[in-house]
């Protein structure tokens, strides 16, 4: 989708020099971050440029989100035989083999499955295919840094490089939107690394997904956690307030 004409789009380490001056001048007291959900992802995806950083935000957005995973989990994805969370292209989709992670205390691993999207442009399979393609790479890492001369580093991202990725994802998305500049970081400061996980519980359940296969996919222990985050969304849902006549 072709920007708007409007404020220039801060890219790279331009945005990352803004984004660290508005953490100086605010401060870094932790907030709870909004859920990105489908309608969310949809828009910020079709504002990404047609680029490698766009391929590579485009892969990391939709399997962010419809693997649930978090974003340190993310970051060490990676493909070929090294250490890291392996994934596997299937007939069905895509498989990921996390190994022991936060909520496997006993280290017996978990295998989370990305099915193929029903849509071609948020396809999480087709994207990570994509982007595996253009990049080139076959071992190692799968998210890295993309310099703005289209450079691709040999080191993973971290999590809070997947973090600002999609701060400023969304910043470009606002912009697309019509926003100014200020109101396009006002949005992205509303989200951040947790975003794409929980947006995926409160999509899914708005959905009708079943709770257990929500809590199966976002590898949940207990259900307190899995309704915490669609607390909010049910606050809404066929509330009293409505049936009031106001």
């Amino acid at each position: 989708m072709r920007l708007l004409p409007g404020p220039r789009v801060l890219t790279g380490q331009a945005f990352r020099d803004v984004w660290a001056g508005i953490r100086r001048e605010h401060g870094t007291r932790p907030v709870r971050k909004r859920a990105l959900v489908t309608a969310d992802l949809r828009s910020v995806i079709a504002a990404l440029p047609d680029n490698l950083l766009g391929k590579r935000d485009r892969a990391l957005l939709l399997i962010g989100f419809a693997s649930a995973m978090r974003r340190s989990e993310l970051a060490n994805l990676v493909t070929g035989d090294c250490p890291g969370h392996r994934i596997d292209f299937t007939g069905n989709g895509l498989l990921i083999d996390m190994g022991r992670s936060k909520s496997d205390q006993e280290g017996n691993g978990a295998i989370i499955g990305v099915p193929f999207g029903s849509r071609l442009q948020t396809c999480p399979v087709r994207a990570l295919r994509a982007w595996l393609e253009a990049s080139g790479i076959t071992v190692g890492p799968i998210f890295r840094g993309v310099s703005r001369h289209g450079h691709i580093g040999s080191a993973g991202i971290t999590g809070h490089g997947i973090a600002l990725a999609i701060k400023q994802a969304v910043y470009r998305a606002a912009l697309t939107d019509g926003h100014d500049e200020a109101a396009a970081l006002v949005l992205a400061a509303t989200v951040g690394g947790h975003s794409l996980r929980a947006g995926f519980v409160t999509a899914a359940d708005a959905a009708g997904a079943p709770i257990s296969k929500i809590m199966e996919q976002a590898r949940h222990a207990r259900f307190e956690t899995t309704r915490g985050y669609i607390r909010e969304a049910d606050a809404f849902r066929d509330n009293a307030a409505s049936y009031l006549g106001l």
